[in-house]
């Protein structure tokens, strides 16, 4: 039988499916279970494919998100070190020229010309910018705060000395210090208050500039005669200081300036002053870290004349005696003044503030040719910069607690005339 009729005489619809060209019969069993094996195997490979296609879709939808948290990530580290350099960028700078001084002492030593330029013109621009940005009647007042100016002059010449002299009496006994670094130390705590950086760390905390001011330059007057009396008290050392020289040093460095920069405020409106006053208090901060770089180039340059080690423990031990006194100085002034934030702030400043442009020459006077001069000068290099760092990271904080003891303040003034006139009314 042929093939042909084979297929043609296959009239049973289950007998044959379909003839192959063979003539061979293909039973419908064995082509089911060959079609699900070809349909297994194209599941297979679409769910493989399809596997697969999501495999990648998960791994670049984690590596976007990866990606965008690293941008993340980046982005708020780079925020947050541009708002620490805001809110620090004084520190900042200073510290960034002592790292420069100290790498290249000969810049700031020498080519910069600091007896000039740090000396003269940076403390110049400093209170010419105060005298220009403080009020006449502002200053006025501020001078007629006796109670306020004499507490602290009688802490700073007084209290701050009889702690580092109490100081140094422990350090003698236990001999963690050289006796010349102690000697310094008590020389230093006698020394009058810092004009600059009293001024502009006052004004940086919201205090009041003006009492700052008048604090800084009758302290500066008057440890001419008092700065030496101690330090014959506590260490037995007298020498004569030459007011001739000191007294018109005073006058040309800050009392001309500050008298011209009180003069073009009278020309010119408090609100043009006003508009440029940030631009001011950069140009202020600014002439005060280039005397901090003067200062410390020549420090690096002639070399320290100690240890490392003894430098170390200076900064600790000068440091616990700052944040001691200040904290007293604190305390004190809000029980002696409990409604004036400013003078709060202000105080808080004078009190440990030391002067080094007046502090230099008087331990000169007082030690010329002497073999531990600058050891004698050391803790006061020390000193001044370290009242500046501790000034600018507290400053913020101080800041922002006057303008709320100020606000609290108002609030509850307005509260009392509104139940005073509540009280009024009723009475009538």
């Amino acid at each position: 039988m042929s093939s042909s009729s084979c297929c043609s005489s296959s009239s049973h619809p289950t007998a044959v499916e379909k003839c192959s060209d063979n003539g061979d019969f293909q039973q419908p069993k064995y082509k089911a279970e060959k079609q699900n094996r070809h349909n297994n195997s194209n599941n297979c490979s679409n769910n493989n494919s399809s596997n697969a296609s999501l495999d990648e879709s998960v791994g670049c939808h984690s590596f976007d998100s990866a990606h965008d948290t690293l941008v993340q990530v980046t982005s708020d580290i780079r925020t947050e070190i541009s708002n620490a350099l805001i809110s620090h960028g004084l520190l900042a700078a200073m510290i960034t020229c002592v790292i420069v001084g100290w790498f290249y002492p000969k810049l700031g030593a020498y080519y910069v010309l600091p007896d000039i330029t740090a000396n003269w013109i940076a403390v110049i621009i400093i209170f010419f910018i105060s005298g220009l940005s403080m009020d006449t009647a502002t200053i006025i007042h501020a001078g007629k705060n006796v109670r306020f100016n004499t507490f602290i002059q009688v802490f700073n010449f007084g209290f701050v000395s009889a702690v580092c002299y109490l100081f140094s009496l422990l350090m003698k006994m236990t001999n963690l210090l050289p006796i010349s670094l102690t000697k310094g130390l008590v020389i230093c705590s006698c020394l009058p208050q810092s004009i600059c950086s009293a001024t502009v760390l006052t004004k940086s905390a919201n205090g009041s500039p003006s009492a700052a001011m008048i604090n800084a330059v009758f302290s500066n007057l008057a440890g001419i005669v008092l700065s030496p009396m101690l330090i014959l008290l506590y260490l037995g050392v007298s020498a004569h200081v030459d007011e001739k020289t000191i007294v018109p040093m005073l006058l040309l460095k800050v009392a001309l300036p500050f008298a011209a920069g009180q003069l073009v405020h009278y020309l010119l409106s408090g609100a043009v002053i006003s508009a440029y006053d940030h631009p001011l208090k950069v140009v202020q901060e600014g002439a005060m870290v280039f005397i901090i770089f003067a200062t410390f180039s020549q420090l690096f340059a002639k070399g320290t004349g100690t240890t490392l080690l003894d430098v170390a423990l200076m900064v600790v031990f000068q440091s616990i005696i700052m944040m001691v006194t200040m904290l007293w100085c604190w305390l004190t002034l809000k029980m002696l003044f409990p409604k004036e934030a400013k003078f709060h702030a202000t105080g808080l400043f004078l009190s440990v503030s030391k002067t080094m442009p007046l502090g230099i020459p008087l331990i000169n006077a007082l030690y010329k040719d002497h073999p531990h001069l600058a050891l004698y000068t050391l803790p006061l290099l020390v000193w001044y910069p370290l009242t500046i760092v501790m000034g600018i990271l507290i400053a913020p904080r101080v800041s922002e607690y006057v303008r709320q003891t100020e606000r609290k303040l108002r609030e509850e003034e307005e509260e009392k005339r509104h139940a005073e006139m509540m009280d009024y009314h009723q009475a009538l």
